[in-house]
Parts: C-alpha cells; sequence; structure tokens
C-alpha cells in the first residue's frame, strides 16, 4: 500500500514538473501547406496558399524581397494589405504593422482627422483592451469613433526632460475606456492646431494605437517609431456566422448592431493537449502536462 502510495506520488510530482514541448508546427495548418514565413508562424484559420485559410480575410501573401531575399507575410485581402507580425491562437489575435498618423502644426488648418485602417466588414476588430492610445511629440489628439470620443492625449513640450520625455511631457498614453463594448472596426484621429507663439505651432504631430506590451517595451526611443512611419497593433478576429470553424470550438451567437450577427468561436484543446483547436482533429497530436494547466 505504501509502495503504491509512493508511486502515485511520484507520479503526479513527474505530470505537475514535466515541461514539454509544443506540436511541430507543421500540425498547426493543413496538410500540405506553408506554416512559416520568415519568423512569423502562420497558423490555420490563416493560411499561406489556396485552400490554406478558412476565408479569403484569412489569405496570406508571403512577400518576398528581391534584394535581400527576406520573406515578410502580409493579411492578403485587397482592403487591408498589412505586414502580419504575430498570431495567437490563445488569445485570438493578430500583431499587424499599422500607419501611424501625423499631423504638421506649421501647415495644416486648426482641426483636422484622418481615418484609421478600415476594418467594417472584415472579421477583425481593434481591440480596446490590447492597444493603448498614443501622442508623441507636442500637441493634441483625439481617437474617435463617429461623434465618440474614446481617448483624449496632450503632450507638452519641456526641455527640461529628456527626449523620451515622460507621460505627458513630449509625448502622452492613455488606454481607451472600457464601455459595452471592447471592440472598434474603425476610428478617426483628431488633430487640434496649438496656439500661435507655443511650443505647439512649430512642431509635427504623431498620434496612433499600438499594442500596449510593445510600447512598453519601445517608448524609450520614440524617435525610431515615427521614422518607420508604422507601429504594431493588435487586432482580435471573430467568427462570422456561416464560416466552417472546427467542431472544438464553443459556438455562441450574438448580436451587434456594428457587426451583424456574428458567432463567438471559443476555442481551446482539451486539457494536457497540444494543437490548433481551429484544425479537425487539430488537438489530437498528444498528451503535454503544463503546471499552469493542471
Amino acid at each position: 500500500m505504501i509502495m503504491k502510495l509512493g508511486l502515485l506520488l511520484i507520479i503526479s510530482f513527474l505530470c505537475l514538473t514535466a515541461k514539454a514541448s509544443s506540436p511541430p508546427d507543421e500540425y498547426m495548418v493543413k496538410p500540405n501547406c506553408r506554416y512559416r514565413c520568415g519568423n512569423v508562424t502562420i497558423p490555420f484559420p490563416f493560411g499561406i496558399g489556396d485552400s490554406c485559410y478558412l476565408n479569403v480575410w484569412y489569405s496570406v501573401n508571403c512577400s518576398v524581397n528581391m534584394s535581400s531575399g527576406a520573406e515578410k507575410p502580409f493579411l492578403n485581402h485587397t482592403k487591408l494589405n498589412l505586414e502580419l507580425l504575430n498570431v495567437s491562437l490563445e488569445h485570438r489575435t493578430v500583431e499587424v504593422n499599422s500607419p501611424i498618423a501625423s499631423y504638421d502644426q506649421r501647415q495644416g488648418e486648426s482641426n483636422t482627422s484622418q481615418p484609421s485602417i478600415d476594418l467594417d466588414k472584415s472579421p477583425f476588430l481593434f481591440s480596446r483592451l490590447d492597444n493603448i492610445f498614443v501622442v508623441l511629440g507636442c500637441g493634441q489628439a483625439k481617437l474617435m469613433d463617429h461623434e465618440n470620443v474614446w481617448a483624449d492625449c496632450t503632450s507638452i513640450c519641456n526641455n527640461s526632460y529628456p527626449a523620451q520625455g515622460r507621460n505627458g511631457f513630449n509625448f502622452c498614453q492613455t488606454p481607451i475606456p472600457s464601455t459595452d463594448s471592447y471592440y472598434l472596426n474603425n476610428y478617426l484621429v483628431g488633430f487640434t492646431r496649438g496656439c500661435e507663439g507655443n511650443n505647439y505651432s512649430n512642431s509635427t504631430t504623431h498620434a496612433f494605437l499600438v499594442d500596449r506590451h510593445w510600447f512598453s517595451h519601445n517608448s524609450t526611443k520614440p524617435e525610431d517609431i515615427t521614422r518607420v512611419k508604422y507601429a504594431p497593433l493588435s487586432l482580435l478576429w471573430k467568427t462570422k456566422s456561416g464560416d466552417n470553424a472546427s467542431s472544438d470550438c464553443n459556438r455562441i451567437a450574438y448580436y451587434n448592431p456594428m457587426m451583424g450577427l456574428y458567432v463567438h468561436c471559443s476555442c481551446s484543446c482539451p486539457l494536457r493537449h497540444e494543437g490548433n483547436p481551429y484544425l479537425p482533429k487539430g488537438c489530437d497530436h498528444g498528451m503535454h502536462f503544463f503546471l499552469d494547466r493542471l
């Protein structure tokens, strides 16, 4: 009896401490499909090539730089054409490079606005939880959805602070308040010109939505961000009614006036299994034990 108890304790300990590797990348895609472009893994429902993706919105083009030979993935839909930086099946998010809005205070009108990427009728949405609104330089900018102002940020130029500044001086950042809806499918960045004679009127203001985790690691060099004119932001994807989602996904239908009828598809592999729940039998590639899943 004591020996059996000891054996059970040893097995339990091994289950708790065993660290297994993730399944090979080829198990994350459909058969005979590419699973990587450059250094980015492309799991289903995304895919490279015909019949490798869920629908046209998830089609990925692996672009090759003719001079360097480097590969970069892009969301291939003509309405998007965004560089794809990362795909998270766990959080149902993609990280993409998005253009940064800029406003020349010396030449601009007193008030102006610039539209975001238009995600209307696509399965993608801007996540208010994963992104923050940032203003670099001197000036004021607002994040708006039609007539609603979701975030407002003012940055004051002050030479007493280093170039990277601190929140409110030389740059500012603010979360997007949570309301009944945590997502946006488009927005406007509105700029307001500063008063003549102050630091605002002779500078360029940059404003953009950006992934909060990325910005926390890159905010010390804002000049590098504005130089490339793009910044990573997180989009969440929703499975729309009529999509052929895997049976491993739990479907909950709901209606959103902005999005129409959608199916919220919560996908995850069973306890101690790893794989891609968006694929038929995608979680059947082995059992894995992790401390945080027991």
